[in-house]
């Protein structure tokens, strides 16, 4: 056991808070007016995405709005940005897709955002969201991370050619090549990394409210 870095004990401050029943969160916050988004999600792994129906979700009680991508765009709402951009290994720029709020056209993968609805209280919002009718028309998939970036496999975005967004290294080539090659005994292994950044926890909840509306 060390002091400090890697393997060090974390010494928790909240836990008095949290256990006492002091804990605040975002869903104990109840405001006058207060109303709550649940988001419509991809069943599909990849599809085009050929209409969307708010119909039936506006006639649901305690329904407050709809929106879809084509709305967000009327409304001048842009893309979320990438944060880290990276060079692939040939100093060239990496391949940026964007990364809209809801999909534009097609779903790329399971739980994508299609659209969101808006409801006086969270159960009115899912009751509602489960009234969107989506029309999709399956596309080709690419469920395995192992054979996505091979030749024909199918193409998820136009900008990044055979689903290769960067290619990138770090670290002195020429010195773990001679490491390797004086090593008595080399073992090789896949490794499979679900994130390529760790952060800490983000927020996965949000409250808002207007001072006044004009």
């Amino acid at each position: 056991m060390v002091d400090e870095g890697i393997g060090a004990p974390v010494r928790r401050k909240e836990d008095t808070r949290l256990l006492t029943g002091r804990g605040r969160y975002v869903d104990d916050i109840k405001r006058p007016g207060q109303t709550y988004a649940c988001f419509v999600r991809s069943s599909h792994a990849h599809a085009r995405v050929r209409s969307i129906d708010t119909e039936q979700a506006a006639k649901a009680p305690g329904f407050v709005a709809a929106y879809t991508a084509a709305d967000l765009k009327r409304d001048g709402i842009g893309d979320l940005p990438c944060v880290w951009v990276f060079q692939n290994a040939d100093g060239s720029d990496m391949k940026l897709p964007t990364h809209p709020l809801l999909a534009v056209d097609r779903v790329r993968h399971v739980g994508d955002r299609v659209a969101v609805v808006i409801g006086e209280s969270l159960d009115a919002a899912r009751d509602a969201a489960d009234l969107v009718a989506i029309d999709y028309e399956e596309l080709p998939v690419a469920a395995d991370t192992a054979g996505a970036d091979g030749k024909g496999a199918p193409q998820l975005h136009d900008e990044a050619p055979d689903n290769v967004c960067f290619d990138w290294e770090n670290g002195n080539r020429d010195a773990v090549e001679a490491a390797f090659s004086n090593a008595h005994h080399v073992t090789t292994l896949d490794l499979v990394v679900n994130r390529l950044v760790q952060v800490p926890m983000e927020a996965r909840a949000v409250n808002a409210e207007y001072d006044e509306i004009r």
